[in-house]
């Protein structure tokens, strides 16, 4: 409520009204013109967009419900294409992440939700800057603000989810409803592992599966994420929570070795070791013997990892990265001008340059398939620095919140863990894939993220012996502690 010259004004009702007015004449100008399923998406859209600004907290959990098997709209929508050629596919992601930037945003203004004081904000937003001052004299706008857009979902969900879920209560929804997002993937992967469908590559004789995602990688990233989730809620909760956090590793365990994506096996066996040396000492003599039983039931995983730095890792090694960091060295350079030079470099050449410069010096328009080279070419030797930094800070405070927890409440230790073992885990992923700025698997991370801040906060209010301001019928710390 804002008073003007005497008049009191809602801002916040006044801007859902005008939405929706303009959502009602874009919908009934599109009826007419566009295909039924363009029309009702808007609607969708159109109605999720005012819930989101009405109840953001229920809009974020719809967005970690669904984010999961959204990209199976690609498969599902594939064969129709949108206006001026756009996949009918991509506008469920594309829509979902423009309202959760516009909504989120707005909610994140109206209330004054701190975004720079949360740990590694200021870097976050140093790197959107340069992302943006990039964008200027990016070759495509359309790549470059694609690439862009993720990295601000990111960190818009990160401040809703610190801001939303801080309370043991809070904290828990989130987490129930990250693991029902699990059950749809689930479903696509097993009846592609049974089936036997996926997609096939040279040197397997059984094809990778990729569930609801549009690739197995994302998926094996997806599966890193949640089996490092469920496994800390089996190691820190009782009764039924640890029992269904038990029952549902089996199957990511299972799906995981299905993708047959080398990178995400690197990134679980992270996650088990970082859990069992400061959680569970158990869990690291499940390492070797769960690797003893895989190679000797699933012999085509022995293929696999047989030559580790073969195939399309040493495609990368060199091909793709020489030809990427060749071709940047070229669009940075200006003969007789050290200067110029110095700074292209240090800046970078905008989000989706990696994609650009590939095609020129590797033949195929792909992203480097490495964050750290990624963001070099694209945000520049500084962007690379704050990204660095970026990754420790959060490390670090992972750790911090987790080893503050774990002695006042195991459930809210537990998620907080998780989050460190992810903390860890991604940037070693990082090192052969892109992980950062993947959205399917970013609201995951960065919801984890934030509700480890508010992790953080209740416990440093809990140790003042006092309590966040919560809304009535939601529990304090106290009443979870054990």
């Amino acid at each position: 409520m804002r008073a003007f010259g005497g008049l009191r004004v809602n801002v916040g009702g006044v801007l859902q009204y005008f939405l929706a007015l303009l959502l009602g004449m874009a919908v009934v100008s599109m009826i007419g013109r566009l295909s039924i399923v363009v029309a009702l998406g808007t609607v969708v859209a159109g109605g999720f967009c005012v819930l989101f600004l009405r109840r953001p907290e229920l809009g974020l959990l719809i967005v970690l419900l669904v984010r999961a098997s959204t990209d199976a709209s690609f498969s599902l929508l594939g064969q129709l294409a949108g206006p001026g050629g756009v996949p009918l596919g991509a506008l469920p992601n594309i829509g979902l992440i423009l309202i959760l930037i516009f909504g989120g945003g707005i909610f994140i203004l109206a209330r004054g939700v701190p975004m720079i004081s949360l740990p590694g904000g200021r870097l976050l937003l140093l790197l959107l800057l340069v992302g943006l001052v990039g964008m200027m004299r990016s070759e495509s706008l359309l790549i470059a603000v694609n690439d862009w857009f993720p990295v601000l979902a990111g960190f818009v969900v990160y401040a809703l989810a610190a801001y939303l879920f801080r309370s043991p209560r809070g904290v828990q929804r989130a987490v129930d409803v990250m693991a029902v997002s699990f059950v749809l993937p689930v479903v696509f992967g097993l009846y592609q592992l049974v089936t036997s469908q996926g997609v096939m590559v040279q040197g397997l004789d059984r094809p990778r599966i990729f569930g609801t995602f549009v690739h197995p990688n994302p998926f094996g990233f997806y599966l890193v994420l949640m089996i490092g989730l469920f496994l800390c809620q089996a190691v820190s909760q009782t009764g039924k929570r640890k029992a269904l956090a038990l029952v549902a590793l089996v199957p990511g365990v299972l799906l995981l070795v299905g993708t047959f994506a080398r990178v995400a096996w690197v990134g679980a066996m992270v996650v088990l070791l970082a859990v069992g040396i400061l959680r569970s000492r158990a869990i690291l003599l499940m390492v070797p013997i769960a690797m003893l039983i895989a190679f000797s039931l699933v012999p085509v995983i022995g293929t696999r990892a047989a030559d580790p730095l073969g195939g399309s890792f040493a495609d990368r090694l060199y091909s793709l990265w020489p030809a990427t960091l060749r071709e940047w060295q070229r669009a940075t350079d200006v003969e007789g001008a050290p200067f110029v030079v110095a700074l292209n470099r240090l800046a970078g050449l905008g989000p989706g340059a990696g994609q650009v410069l590939s095609l020129r010096g590797y033949g195929m328009s792909t992203p480097p398939h490495n964050d750290y080279l990624r963001i070099l070419v694209e945000y520049g030797v500084f962007g690379l620095a704050v990204f660095l930094a970026l990754v420790v800070v959060l490390a670090i405070f992972a750790f911090r919140t987790w080893k503050a927890s774990k002695g006042v409440s195991n459930a809210t230790a537990s998620v907080a863990l998780a989050f460190l073992s992810l903390a860890v885990a991604f940037p070693i992923m990082s090192l052969t894939d892109n992980v950062f700025a993947y959205t399917a698997n970013q609201v995951y991370f960065w919801s984890l993220a934030g509700i480890t801040v508010a992790i953080h906060d209740m416990v440093a209010q809990h140790d003042k012996g006092k309590t966040l301001p919560m809304p009535p019928g939601r529990a304090s710390l106290d009443d979870l502690a054990g």
